[in-house]
């Protein structure tokens, strides 16, 4: 099977998924209600600059967002079968992992520009380089639609699945620098927040929010999180194809 066959095979996977998964409630409730939640009761003191408030709630619906829906497809099908006969049609186990991906990828930016654009008219910030802030915004979004890959393989019906996103999504909500700056952080946090996906999705948003050039934090941040996306593609695959038989 060649790559462009499997492309194919992936976006048409990623177009099922979008049409029959989309509006699923889940991804409505934990993609934008959790993390408008989350600031309303944590963010909203008046303690937090612009730019830390909009890169924050940005990158928390991205992440709730995009493993919600991933939680809702693979975990659906998983006990439907569909997987399986997905797999004898013949789909690669690598095709249908993009296609998964991709779908959660295509969620990420509509759910994220939901929650920039009134946050930001309402809080007077500007975005010092638009087309930046949009380059986060997608890679993030592949590399939490993989996250959510990962967990939900693990899981055998969609609330376990999101309690499972949920040991995973809370602790980096607090410690990935959406509530607490970085630098505010103390020693031993900061080396636990340098582990997470979302510390270096917030980092890019603010530096693309701030700087009209690609500074060298910010190249750093996007190589990261590539990385997290082959890692957790890698991850999900050897872990669904055990599970499989």
């Amino acid at each position: 099977m060649t790559f462009s066959d499997s492309l194919v095979k992936a976006l048409y996977i990623a177009r099922k998924d979008i049409r029959v998964y989309y509006l699923k409630a889940p991804n409505f409730t934990y993609g934008l209600l959790m993390p408008v939640a989350l600031y309303l009761a944590f963010g909203s003191t008046g303690q937090l600059s612009p730019e830390t408030l909009i890169s924050g709630l940005v990158s928390l619906v991205i992440l709730f967002g995009t493993t919600s829906i991933e939680a809702v497809s693979v975990v659906t099908e998983k006990t439907t079968g569909t997987l399986e006969r997905l797999l004898a049609a013949p789909v690669s186990l690598t095709s249908l992992l993009m296609g998964k991906a991709l779908a959660g990828f295509a969620l990420g930016p509509v759910t994220a520009v939901l929650a920039l654009i009134p946050i930001t008219l309402l809080s007077g910030a500007s975005i010092a380089n638009p087309l930046l802030v949009f380059a986060a915004i997608t890679v993030s979004s592949f590399t939490f639609a993989a996250l959510g890959i990962l967990v939900s393989v693990y899981a055998k019906w969609i609330p376990e699945a999101q309690m499972y996103s949920n040991f995973l999504r809370f602790p980096m909500a607090f410690l990935g620098g959406a509530f607490l700056p970085y630098s505010s952080m103390p020693p031993i946090l900061q080396t636990v927040s340098r582990a997470l996906p979302l510390t270096y999705t917030i980092e890019a948003m603010k530096e693309a929010m701030s700087s009209p050039f690609v500074t060298q934090t910010y190249l750093i941040d996007m190589v990261v999180l590539v990385v997290f996306s082959v890692v957790f593609m890698a991850a999900a695959s050897r872990t669904l194809a055990k599970r499989l038989g």
